[in-house]
C-alpha cells in the first residue's frame, strides 16, 4: 500500500510553474479594480517621462518628484498618492527601494497637499425622497428600465458600494417568501473573500421594493447563470458582459440630472441613502452595521452627521 501510495503521489512542479504560480498569487493579492488603477498610473508615469526624456524604470526620486509636481494641477492629491503606490509596488516587486519614498519626494507631496487639502467628495445621500425622483425618472418599462430600477432599489436596499452591484451573480442570490439574500463574495473591506450574506425583505410599496424589481430583470432578461446585470446592445440585446462599477455612478448622475435633482449624486448616493434614511428612522446602529458591514463607528456616523445636521443645532436652543 505504501509503495503504491508513493507510485500516485505526484511529481514535484517544475521551478518555472512554480514560478508563475507565485506570480499569478502575488497578484491577487490585489483587488481587480486595484490592479486596473495601478496600470493606467503606470501608464501616465511612463508617457511623462518619456516626454521629458527621463527614465520610468527604475525611476530617480528627482524624476518622481517632477511628476508629481506636473500632477498636481491635474488630479487630486488621493490620485498622486495612489500613483505613487502603483510606483512604488513596481520596483520593490523587482527587489529594488522604491524611489518613492525619498525626502524630496515626500516633501513635494506634503507640500501640495497643504495647500490643496485632501478632503475626500462627500456625495449626496440619496434618501427616500431622491429615490423616488430617481426611480420616476426611469422611462419606460423596456429590459434597459428593468434593469436600472432593480439597480437603484437592490444598491440603496442592501446598501451596495458600486463595485459589490456591478459583481453580483445570479448564483449570489437566494429569494424566499420573506425576501432576498444577497451574498456578498468579496469587498472593499473584504479584500480575502470571507462573504457576507445581506437580508433584502420584501416592502408593501411596489415601488420601492428590490425583492421584486431584480426579480423581474431576471425574468425579463432570460438570466439562468452568470453576472446579475448586464450591459445591453444598442437593439436592447442582453449581452454576457457584466456592467462596471462606472456604469453604476453614471446611471445614478443620468437619472439626477433627468429629475432635476439639485446636489452632487453618484454611483456611492445609494449606500449613503440608506445609512442616513436608517439613522433619521432611529434604527440602532449596530442594525445598521449588519447591512452595510462598516467595521468602524467613526466611518457609520459620518452618514449620519450629514442626515441628522439640522435636527438639533444648537444654535436654535440659543436664539429661539
Amino acid at each position: 500500500m505504501t509503495a503504491l501510495a508513493v507510485l500516485d503521489a505526484p511529481g514535484p512542479l517544475s521551478t518555472d510553474l512554480l514560478v508563475a504560480r507565485a506570480q499569478e498569487y502575488a497578484r491577487s493579492s490585489q483587488a481587480a479594480s486595484t490592479r486596473r488603477a495601478y496600470a493606467s498610473d503606470l501608464r501616465d508615469f511612463d508617457a511623462f517621462c518619456a516626454q521629458h526624456g527621463e527614465r520610468s524604470y527604475p525611476a530617480e526620486p528627482q524624476t518622481i518628484a517632477l511628476y508629481v509636481a506636473a500632477s498636481a494641477d491635474r488630479v487630486k492629491v488621493a490620485t498622486i498618492r495612489r500613483r505613487l503606490a502603483a510606483i512604488s509596488v513596481r520596483h520593490r516587486r523587482a527587489g529594488l527601494e522604491s524611489p518613492c519614498s525619498h525626502r524630496i519626494v515626500r516633501e513635494v507631496v506634503s507640500g501640495i497637499a497643504r495647500e490643496k487639502g485632501t478632503a475626500p467628495r462627500r456625495v449626496d445621500a440619496a434618501t427616500l425622497d431622491v429615490l423616488r425622483p430617481l426611480l420616476l425618472a426611469v422611462r419606460g418599462d423596456d429590459l434597459a428600465a428593468k434593469r436600472d430600477r432593480a439597480i437603484i432599489l437592490l444598491g440603496f436596499a442592501a446598501a451596495l458600494r458600486r463595485s459589490e452591484l456591478a459583481a453580483l451573480r445570479l448564483e449570489d442570490l437566494r429569494f424566499s417568501k420573506r425576501g432576498l439574500l444577497v451574498r456578498i463574495t468579496r469587498s472593499k473591506t473584504d479584500q480575502e473573500g470571507s462573504g457576507a450574506e445581506i437580508a433584502v425583505p420584501h416592502v408593501e410599496n411596489a415601488s420601492l421594493c428590490a425583492v421584486r424589481a431584480v426579480r423581474a430583470w431576471i425574468d425579463a432578461a432570460g438570466i439562468v447563470e452568470g453576472p446579475l446585470f448586464r450591459s445591453l446592445t444598442p437593439h436592447r440585446r442582453v449581452q454576457v458582459l457584466p456592467i462596471q462599477g462606472r456604469d453604476v455612478a453614471n446611471l445614478v448622475q443620468r437619472l439626477a440630472r433627468r429629475a432635476r435633482l439639485d446636489g452632487d449624486f453618484s454611483g456611492h448616493s445609494l449606500r449613503a441613502g440608506f445609512v442616513t434614511a436608517a439613522a433619521q428612522a432611529k434604527v440602532p446602529l449596530d442594525v445598521i452595521m449588519r447591512t452595510t458591514r462598516h467595521r468602524s463607528l467613526a466611518v457609520l456616523t459620518a452618514y449620519i452627521r450629514r442626515g441628522d445636521a439640522f435636527e438639533a443645532p444648537a444654535l436654535s436652543s440659543i436664539i429661539a
